[in-house]
């Protein structure tokens, strides 16, 4: 017999596992799709998964366990989603040798039209025209090398314990969370970076702010507009998200001397922990805990605010970060053309 907390944090992993159950049935169903979506989901789906066999184990509940394998790829899955917890020098260097492989690898299987006109290295996702996913991130994500092997199957066969653990923790009779597969178009593009790209910075610092807007937008563009009901995972993802972002940008201005901000008031390790691991004894009383609230009172323990009015200041300070970048990238590129102008006008005039 569960307790009040142990219960509260049931419903919030049968939330998770319902919020895998829907990128099933738009894997299978959905219209107007076709990107990387799924595997920009990868660290969440290993933070379900992990998270929820652990969880079951220590209540006692007979859910399915992992074997040795499974254990593993798990444990590395869900690591995905501390990234920003590497240091910015770190998580550049991770980048850009996924960067690197991935062009290795289309240069060596050019076709012989690609040969001739150019060849794609990197593919960015779109939702209604907004980026929100890439390629590098995904090869980041996976913890196998899917540059120099086939993963397909590999992943698939390691897929089968998160289905199973869906199935026993998810009430199957629930339908999928709705989603607006008519009035939202999601797509992809593919690019030869740093030739011919959507970045104006064409460096390496460039390709990082990317990744970054790529990685954000991915919840507060795609998840946010594609899933119509206000579910949990939509404070979730960009609560995690938020919490390694704030150091990781500290770390960003020091190596790059940019003046990025980021307002840090809503990082809370213990709510941290929570979105983690489902745990709340360890954080809440059973007295607060608040069942007519998304995330169980999480929020107004941590900050005394409810959930919807937590995730507008959450979302509000991940909007503030994107428009200082997507101004960066602007102003640096308009500071470079000025200059480019400035070094064609004196050669003319060395000429005369």
């Amino acid at each position: 017999m569960l307790n009040k907390l142990q219960k509260a944090g049931c419903e919030l992993m049968q939330s998770d596992a319902r919020f895998i159950y829907t990128f099933v049935d738009i894997f299978e169903t959905a219209k107007n799709i076709d990107s990387n979506y799924m595997s920009m989901c990868l660290p969440y789906i290993g933070v379900f998964a992990d998270g929820a066999e652990q969880w079951c184990k220590k209540v006692g509940l007979d859910a399915p366990r992992f074997n040795d394998e499974e254990k593993e790829f798990y444990v590395k899955l869900r690591q995905a989603h501390k990234l920003y917890e590497l240091t910015y020098k770190d998580y550049e260097k991770l980048l850009l040798e996924k960067f690197h492989e991935s062009n290795e690898y289309f240069y060596n299987n050019r076709s012989l039209l690609e040969k001739v006109i150019g060849y794609y290295n990197v593919g960015a996702d779109y939702c209604n025209g907004v980026v929100c996913g890439n390629t590098i991130l995904c090869a980041m994500y996976n913890p196998f090398n899917s540059f120099q092997e086939e993963v397909g199957p590999k992943i698939q066969g390691l897929s089968v314990i998160t289905g199973k653990l869906v199935g026993y923790i998810c009430d199957m009779e629930l339908a999928p969370f709705k989603y607006d597969d008519i009035n939202n178009v999601v797509t992809y593009k593919d690019y030869h970076f740093y030739k011919n790209c959507p970045i104006k910075l064409k460096s390496d610092l460039g390709f990082v702010l990317f990744s970054v807007l790529c990685s954000i937008n991915y919840i507060t563009e795609f998840i946010e507009k594609y899933i119509i009901e206000e579910i949990p995972q939509k404070f979730k993802l960009a609560y995690l998200q938020y919490y390694y972002l704030c150091d990781f940008i500290d770390g960003m201005n020091r190596e790059n001397h940019t003046n990025f901000t980021i307002d840090k008031k809503l990082k809370n390790r213990d709510l941290r922990n929570c979105f983690a691991h489902y745990g709340l004894g360890q954080y809440m009383r059973e007295s607060e805990i608040d069942n007519n609230d998304l995330l169980k009172g999480l929020t107004k323990k941590a900050f005394g605010l409810d959930y919807y009015s937590c995730k507008k200041e959450l979302y509000g300070i991940l909007d503030s970060l994107k428009k200082q970048i997507e101004d960066f990238l602007k102003r640096l590129y308009a500071n470079n053309l000025i200059n480019i102008r400035r070094l064609v006008r004196q050669l003319e005039k060395s000429r005369q």
